[in-house]
């Protein structure tokens, strides 16, 4: 009797968290693109969403050094741009390290 009480507890707990993991990951994701041009100074990385159950869009977001997470266009010219300048700076990074 006791473990169908400990078995039952446990499945209900799982299922609490996993139905939190969800909510959190829908919270976290972009829902619509920032309107203005983000210039390189302030972005230090960016990662790329995929269109997805909870998440709508496709996005670029860029990482500002602040902290702030930017949701961009991925088919805007400026974003492919700072994209490809942020790939260069690791190629420097990587070449210099190899060197030594």
């Amino acid at each position: 009797m006791m473990t169908r009480i400990s078995a039952t507890v446990i499945v209900l707990m799982v299922a609490a968290l996993s139905v939190l993991r969800t909510d959190a990951s829908a919270l976290s994701c972009c829902r619509k693109y920032t309107k203005g041009i983000i210039s390189m100074t302030f972005i230090k990385g960016y990662s790329i969403q995929t269109m997805t159950r909870n998440c709508h869009i496709d996005a670029v977001i860029f990482h500002t050094y602040r902290g702030k997470n930017i949701c961009t266009d991925p088919t805007k010219a400026w974003v492919m741009e700072n994209i490809r300048k942020l790939r260069e700076k690791v190629q420097v990074i990587s070449r210099k390290h190899s060197r030594v």
